[in-house]
């Protein structure tokens, strides 16, 4: 896989990730998106344009203005994803992402430079749209860097009703336009990611909630 198209990964995986750490007052045409709860369980169903299916399962244990932390389970076992984020204008940036193994050890980071704008956080407007800066990521261990290409961040509707595996829920639609284009509809009430279609150079991913348990 291509440094490039290993950024559009991860910002496809934070984008599912980075929530409100509060709630402003609504305002016309907008809405606040919720936190999701520290309790549940999301299982999720991955799926690529070779075939291959795979399922994750994700539990916040941290989810604040500042970042977050989130327990992972793939088929390959246990991973910890930290990120540090900061908000501006209503949208998370990412600073740095890292992953652990289950013992808590880093086993890779990356840093953005500028932060990569990543998706709307504490609300969404409807029409509103964002410019997303060129930016560079250092990958660690290794130090290698990629740069990222500018794009665009965009909610296409709000309130819009999606029926997936685990239920019927009212979402926030939003593409985002960089290194890859990924659709994705976020549970207003969950304030997860119920749906995302990812296309990259390597094809297509679809991302889709079996579960809330």
């Amino acid at each position: 896989m291509s440094r490039t198209a290993g950024v559009a990964l991860v910002v496809a995986s934070c984008s599912g990730l980075l929530f409100a750490a509060g709630q402003r007052a609504g305002q016309p045409n907008c809405v606040n998106i919720a936190t999701p709860a520290a309790s549940k369980v999301y299982t999720y169903q991955h799926t690529e344009t070779t075939g291959k299916v795979t399922q994750t399962t994700q539990q916040w244990d941290r989810v604040d203005a500042t970042g977050f932390r989130e327990r992972v389970t793939t088929p390959a076992g246990l991973q910890i994803k930290e990120n540090e984020h900061h908000i501006v204008d209503d949208v998370s940036v990412i600073d740095k992402t890292s992953t652990l193994n289950a013992n808590g050890k880093v086993v890779d980071a990356t840093t953005f430079v500028p932060g990569i704008v990543a998706d709307p956080a504490f609300r969404a407007c409807a029409g509103k749209s964002w410019p997303i800066p060129q930016t560079t990521a250092t990958y660690n261990p290794g130090s290698h860097k990629a740069t990222t290409p500018a794009g665009t961040l965009t909610i296409i509707a709000l309130h819009e009703k999606i029926t997936v595996p685990a239920g019927t829920f009212d979402t926030v639609h939003y593409k985002r336009t960089s290194q890859s284009v990924d659709e994705y509809w976020k549970s207003i009430d969950e304030g997860v990611i119920v749906k995302h279609i990812g296309t990259l150079p390597m094809g297509q991913i679809t991302e889709v909630l079996q579960s809330i348990k």
